[in-house]
Order: C-alpha cells, then structure tokens, then sequence
C-alpha cells in the first residue's frame, strides 16, 4: 500500500520536473527585441536599412525622409550629422522624447545613435553573445548617489546604460551602431566583465550605507 501511495506520489513529481526542465532549456526569445538589434536582410550594425561603414550619407538622408515612422529630418554639414524626430508612435521600443542621430564623414554613415525603452539585461540576451567584450565605465551625475554610466563594448556596436546599485540589468539601454565614440576612451575606465562592475557598484553601495 505506501509502494502504490509512493507511486502515486512521485509520478507527478517527475512530470512537473520534466516539464520545469523543458522550460529552462528553451533559449530566451522576444522577437520584437531581436528584429530591432538583428534586423533580417540587412547584416548587422544595422537600423532601418541604413549601415555604418556602408551606407553613403545621402542614401540615409533619403531614406530617413521616406520612411514613415519619421515626422522630420534635419542636416548639419558643418558637423556632419544627421537628426530625425520620430511620429507618435514609431515604436514601443524607442524613446521618442529623445532625438536619434547619425553621424558620418565624406563617404559614409560612420555611427548612428539610438534611445531605447529596452532594458540592458533584455538587449544583452538578444545579441549575438561576444567571448571578451569591453565594459568601460565612468560615475556621473547626481554624485550623491552612485550612479555610473556603463558601457558595453560589442562587435559594431555599443550599449549605454545608467546604472546603480538598485537598478542593473532593467535600465533603459542607449544603443550605438557602427564606430565607437571616441569619448569612451578618454574619460571611462575598463573592468573586465559586467559581473565585475556590478559587483564593484554594489561594493561602494554598501560602505556608504555603513559610514
């Protein structure tokens, strides 16, 4: 009699486990996210239709102008820089209160700057996984708490966050296609891995809770 309860018992146990264990194996996914990062027919950095290193100047003008999710376009030649205002509603994924650019020089389009409402953690599970990127970063402003600009360093692209220790991986996320800015190098100092400037934002959250 307790073999058959036992039985009874375990069987559930072990459906609910297999089912718990398909779960965990299945890759994350969010199909709006990864068509904005990796968009298809056109090979990344890439942002619609237009790519850094590729794309001449006026082919992206023209093809700002043409498209539908932007209201107005506006030119600098004297700082070679391109900026749009987006429609009402371009995208759930964009952050319309601030203004997108492209930046280029003589031949092409050398790095487009984006404002996102996706999380850093959600664009970092989207992208194609790097072996040794570069994370730089810098504290900035209010300097009464620790916040810190971080900076994740991919293969043509970068990913800008404002982070603390209360909020990491949820933040809204920058995006920088093509070159690198070349800010990041004079003014953020490099940690080895994300885990690593976590930890040390969390380290310095914590002896000024004790002080």
């Amino acid at each position: 009699m307790f073999r058959l309860i036992l039985r009874i018992a375990v069987l559930p146990l072990i459906v609910l486990s297999a089912t718990l264990l398909t779960i965990r194996a299945q890759p994350y996914s969010n199909p709006d996210v990864r068509s904005f990062v990796l968009p298809d027919g056109c090979p990344a950095p890439c942002f619609m239709g237009i790519q850094p290193g590729v794309t001449k100047p006026q082919e992206a003008i023209d093809q700002l102008r043409a498209s539908s999710l932007v209201s107005k376009v506006g030119v600098s030649e004297s700082l070679q820089t391109v900026a749009w205002f987006w429609n009402d509603n371009p995208s759930a994924l964009l952050n319309k209160q601030e203004i997108p650019a492209l930046f280029y020089n003589h031949d092409s389009v050398s790095s487009i700057r984006l404002y996102t409402t996706i999380s850093l953690g959600e664009l970092l599970l989207e992208l194609e996984p790097i072996r040794e990127p570069q994370i730089a970063m810098r504290r900035t402003i209010p300097y009464d708490t620790y916040k810190v600009e971080l900076y994740y360093l991919g293969n043509g692209y970068v990913l800008n966050a404002i982070v603390d220790c209360h909020n990491f991986w949820n933040q809204p996320t920058h995006l920088f296609l093509g070159a690198k800015p070349a800010f990041i190098d004079s003014n953020s100092s490099l940690v080895g891995s994300l885990n690593e400037a976590k930890h040390m934002i969390d380290m310095t959250c914590r002896h000024r809770k004790e002080k």
